[in-house]
């Protein structure tokens, strides 16, 4: 067996090598086959716009194409109804428009990670949390064009939502008051808010008065945010309450 799974990575690194030359070939593997191609071309980047119809098929669940110089034109093409986990990290070709396709077309996706889509907007997040009621991490970190808006339609939609990262985003107050208070409230246990200029003590407080089950709360580098949230703080730190947390306090 292990040689018969030795000789499918080797043919597989040989067709990823060669996969627009192949790309008639490769529609007609079977799934494992296609599982480890992906595995191999998204870990190259060599997954692009051309060919991703080619190497997926309907029952993948995770999809990493951080590596990859992809577009809208991909995302739209990701007809992949079990597909629980996708990372975005950096895939700065993407827009709102691809992520409301991804969105419809996959409606089970539990962890999405944005982090640096700058062209992405607050309707493309608006897509996810409305299609994807299972959604659990999702990861809007440097997504610089995202605002409350954002915020508050995942407030509105996620109950099962655990961990949210949108650090370094132009969001107020009024968005993680919306987040703090919405349907995730109580699944709520990470919480990264790191360089929001805009955030004050309302918005810590917002979170420690809502969010009961809140173990990893950090909000370093947020300019307004005073000592008043430090203090507030003192008497959640410990076993069976928030077990990690970092702030800066100008």
């Amino acid at each position: 067996m292990a040689a018969v799974d030795s000789l499918l990575n080797l043919s597989a690194v040989s067709v990823a090598q060669y996969a627009e030359q192949y790309s008639d070939c490769i529609k007609t593997l079977p799934c494992n086959a296609k599982d480890t191609l992906v595995r191999i071309m998204t870990a190259q980047g060599t997954v692009t716009d051309s060919n991703i119809s080619q190497v997926l098929h309907a029952g993948i669940r995770t999809l990493d194409l951080q590596n990859c110089r992809i577009s809208d034109s991909a995302l739209k093409q990701i007809h992949c109804p079990q597909l629980r986990t996708i990372i975005l990290t950096r895939c700065v070709h993407i827009t709102s428009e691809g992520l409301e396709a991804l969105a419809s077309q996959c409606p089970c996706l539990q962890v999405v990670d944005l982090t640096g889509c700058s062209a992405v907007t607050d309707s493309g997040v608006q897509a996810l949390a409305r299609s994807c009621k299972w959604l659990e991490v999702i990861s809007l970190m440097e997504c610089s064009a995202i605002s409350d808006v954002a915020l508050t339609e995942i407030g509105a939609s996620c109950k099962f939502l655990y961990s949210i990262y949108f650090g370094g985003t132009e969001v107020t107050d009024v968005g993680v008051m919306a987040l703090a208070t919405g349907v995730c409230c109580q699944s709520l246990k990470e919480l990264q808010m790191v360089r929001c200029r805009n955030l004050t003590d309302k918005a810590v407080a917002a979170v420690l008065s809502n969010c009961a089950n809140i173990r990893i709360f950090n909000f370093h580098g947020c300019p307004l945010i005073t000592d008043q949230s430090r203090e507030a703080l003192h008497n959640l730190i410990g076993p069976n309450k928030i077990q990690h947390v970092s702030w800066t306090v100008y």
